[in-house]
């Protein structure tokens, strides 16, 4: 009986398109083992006659073919073995006709539609095909195979899982199991199917490994070492030199795809860290220049080494700070800055306070408290804010033994000379004058925030939300409205405001209350036009003796859900909201460790709450405020940090000020006569110079509030509007662009530097962007490295807005005929920006280098 199968492949021979030049269908079923015999007379098939060849009708069928039946398919037998092709008179016959097996390789090749030309590859692979789940697989990732290295590519593949027949994806997949043979299944699979060979052969000719020690370790320390001599002079490599081969940029793009893969990245840091151990790397990198090795990123120890020698540099007092600032924003990009982003970022902040440092090397100038303030709003406050954030990210990596010593750099620069320096200058200038009157010219008191912000807004019939958060210092507020900024371009605005002293919540709160009269009570209490200010319902008394359509609300007590929050404040003109995170958490000696953290906090819950406000209720005015500020430091305090109080009778004492209406000089001591802000007379306020504090029982020395250093007095007003997208006064903002520069679109060879203009400076209107850039080819395979371009450059001189990008090109034969293209790619949108065609004509590739 005849197979099934059998019939169906000869229909579906039988059936397929005529080739060039044939009117019919001639195929020859070749059975020289004679296995179907004795069945080949039962075949029938429409359209088709069957002919045997029997040895000695050569001539005949020749004869029957080509003159008597030109026209009728035929399906020819042949059992016989052609041995001398001079004598056979159906040689042409062979070569213009189909050819057809049906044994059981056969079979599998038509089912994997594997060109007869492969029969005998096919056949050394043979028991990979045994499997019906292998060759589901293989099917699936290509239609048809019709070269030796389709057919091997496609077995690997599905051996090591791979979805492409892409080598350098197998290879990966297969690295990726374990560069220990015997632990690496994928690897064992190979073997045990007879491809071992073939894959080393993949891997010499596309990658030059050849070395004797044929291992995958051998292999992986190769590619990363042949990686690393295309950065750095293979003379300063010596000690891994017999690992350096020819084919650089094929290594260089093996690496990058893997290092940059979404999925496998974690795999590659994993490998890189072992053949850091393996080869000693470190030892080889601390005989080189730092210059060697700024723009490689393929391991961790160059971020490692980076970050050393900038800290050795501050260490020595080696002053390049624009230049550390330069090399760590172009590790930005790098593959391992995410590891170490908190070590950069702090690195970035202490550079600029030695940056701050150097500039005022001789000493802040003291000069009259209108310049030192403005100075201090305009400049100075930047140092509170590196401090800050130093601590910040500090926090994030307390283990890391490189950030431990920079803290000490740190609490050095900023606790022994910035808060001394500025403290002692700002006090020695507060005059008699300013002792008195307690004002700045051109600066907001306190006291006046309502009747200068608040009130002319709603006597309009605006709607006005004031935010004031407990402890906000001046540069929290800067970071806030820089925030706000980027989120609505042009809606925010920030003052500095004077603040009450001493600078303690109760004067605070106070002054920012509608006030015509404030008095203190001898108990401490603090009242405004009569009405005691202390607690939510006192306060809402005083706003609506002077506003109606008014409420002061908890913002810990607002409800979380959009109904009941729109419920809470509905129909209200002027919204006084309360916010205390940061003084609650910092003024108190059990929890004020927690300073920083408690900041970060703050910032994103005020930037939630004017989320609310703009897209819930759709307020449009708000402003956000603070009754003071403070002063925060790491460092343990020194006794001469201290003095000790000498004023027995008070009605109000802090670490930072004492009221009381005692009237006397004390040495180291500032005496404001308070009248500047009491309606009651005769209460003096008393508090140390500098940062120094006075001596009380108990923790909560590092966070304090109640003197008169800047960073206690100057406040933040920080006034927003919300500008709809579609109003005539919004700003459009668009994103930074790139342009390329080179003048030439031709490639002459693999390892190329491209040249990109950063059109316009990062401003309100231009934010920063991220572009990917790489070559591809006419069927969008990628051929090159990919690299990053962060375009956040803030520089007015457009020479001082290019950036410099180094491509490597795989190494191929390249069509100068055909057009290759350069893609700029917004990483963010995931969407291509531009695409500029390339010719590449690389001359003859060597076929050791290839």
């Amino acid at each position: 009986m005849v197979n099934e199968d059998i019939i169906n492949a000869l229909k579906k021979e039988f059936s397929s398109s005529l080739k060039d030049g044939e009117e019919r269908k001639i195929v020859i079923w070749n059975d020289l083992e004679r296995e179907f015999e004795d069945i080949i007379d039962q075949i029938q098939i429409d359209g088709v006659k069957v002919h045997k060849l029997t040895g000695n009708n050569n001539f005949y069928t020749k004869y029957l073919i080509e003159e008597q039946d030109p026209t009728t398919n035929y399906l020819i037998y042949n059992p016989i073995k052609i041995t001398d092709e001079r004598d056979n008179w159906l040689i042409d016959m062979f070569l213009y006709s189909s050819q057809f097996y049906a044994d059981k390789i056969s079979l599998l090749m038509r089912e994997l539609n594997v060109s007869n030309s492969l029969r005998e590859l096919f056949k050394k692979y043979k028991s990979f095909f045994n499997a019906i789940e292998r060759r589901k697989k293989l099917s699936k990732l290509i239609d048809r195979i019709d070269t030796e290295e389709q057919l091997e590519l496609s077995i690997l593949a599905v051996l090591s899982g791979s979805k492409t027949i892409e080598f350098e994806e197998i290879l990966r997949n297969v690295l990726m199991v374990s560069l220990e043979e015997e632990e690496n299944k994928k690897y064992l699979d190979i073997k045990k199917y007879g491809l071992e060979d073939a894959f080393w052969e993949y891997v010499r000719k596309r990658y030059g490994f050849n070395l004797p020690n044929r291992t995958l370790k051998e292999f992986f320390i190769y590619l990363i070492s042949t990686v690393l001599a295309n950065y750095i002079n293979e003379e300063k490599l010596n000690k891994i030199g017999k690992y350096i081969g020819k084919n650089k940029p094929n290594c260089v793009i093996f690496i990058d795809h893997w290092m940059n893969h979404v999925n496998d990245a974690k795999v590659y840091e994993n490998l890189a860290n072992e053949y850091e151990k393996e080869v000693d790397i470190a030892e080889i990198i601390s005989r080189l220049d730092v210059n060697d090795y700024k723009d490689i990123d393929i391991l961790k120890i160059f971020d490692k080494q980076i970050i050393t020698y900038i800290v050795d540099s501050l260490e020595n007092d080696l002053e390049d700070y624009d230049g550390y600032i330069e090399l760590i924003k172009s590790r930005r990009a790098k593959h391992f800055y995410e590891k170490y982003e908190n070590i950069y970022e702090a690195l970035l902040n202490v550079i600029e306070m030695y940056k701050f440092h150097k500039k005022y090397k001789l000493g802040i100038p003291q000069t009259s408290v209108d310049k030192m303030f403005k100075q201090y709003v305009e400049e100075f406050y930047k140092m509170d804010m590196n401090y800050r954030k130093f601590c910040y990210y500090y926090d994030r990596q307390p283990e890391s033994n490189i950030l431990n010593r920079l803290n000490k750099l740190v609490e050095n620069l900023y606790v022994n000379w910035y808060l001394t320096e500025l403290g002692v200058n700002w006090t020695n200038a507060i005059d008699e004058q300013m002792k008195t009157k307690w004002s700045i010219i051109d600066v907001v008191n306190q006291r006046d925030f309502y009747k200068t912000y608040v009130k002319p807004r709603i006597s309009k019939g605006e709607r006005i939300f004031v935010i004031i958060s407990d402890a906000l210092r001046y540069e929290i507020g800067v970071e806030i409205a820089e925030k706000l900024n980027e989120r609505v371009i042009g809606s925010t605005n920030i003052h500095a405001m004077l603040s009450s002293v001493p600078t303690i919540t109760k004067l605070g709160m106070a002054s920012l209350l509608p006030n015509e009269t404030i008095e203190i009570k001898d108990d401490g209490k603090v009242c405004v036009d009569g009405i005691d200010s202390s607690g939510l319902e006192n306060r809402n008394k005083i706003l609506k003796k002077n506003f109606e359509n008014s409420i002061a609300v908890d913002y810990h007590k607002l409800p979380k859900n959009k109904e009941e929050f729109l419920e809470a404040l509905k129909g209200y003109k002027l919204i006084y909201i309360y916010h205390d995170t940061i003084d609650a958490t910092a003024d108190s000696g059990a929890t004020e460790v927690y300073t920083i953290e408690t900041i970060e906090k703050a910032i994103k819950e005020i930037l939630d709450l004017v989320h609310k406000i703009t897209n819930w209720l759709g307020g449009v005015n708000i402003y956000i405020t603070a009754d003071h500020g403070f002063i925060y430091q790491r460092k343990d305090l020194e006794e001469s940090d201290k003095i000790d109080k000498e004023i027995a009778n008070y009605i109000d004492r802090s670490r930072r000020s004492i009221i009381s209406k005692e009237n006397k000089d004390i040495d180291g001591v500032v005496k404001i006569n308070m009248s500047y802000l009491l309606n009651n007379q005769g209460y003096y306020a008393y508090m140390p110079k500098s940062n120094i504090r006075f001596k009380i029982q108990g923790e909560g020395a590092k966070f304090v509030h109640g003197g008169l250093s800047l960073q206690e007095i100057v406040i933040p007003v920080i006034e927003f509007k919300n500008i709809r997208s579609t109003s005539k006064d919004a700003i459009k903002s668009e994103k930074a662009k790139i342009k390329l520069i080179n003048e030439s679109r031709k490639i002459t060879n693999s390892i190329f530097t491209l040249n990109f203009f950063q059109t316009e400076k990062i401003s309100e209107k231009v934010t920063p962007a991220i572009y990917e850039i790489y070559m591809r080819d006419e069927n969008n395979n990628i051929i090159s490295n990919i690299e990053t371009i962060i375009a956040d450059l803030e520089n007015e001189k457009p020479e001082q807005r290019v950036i410099k990008v180094r491509l490597v090109l795989k190494a191929m034969e390249y069509d100068k005929s055909k057009k290759y293209y350069l893609v700029i790619k917004d990483k963010d949108k995931g969407l291509i920006s531009e695409e500029i065609p390339f010719n590449i004509n690389l001359g003859i590739i060597s076929d050791f280098e290839f």
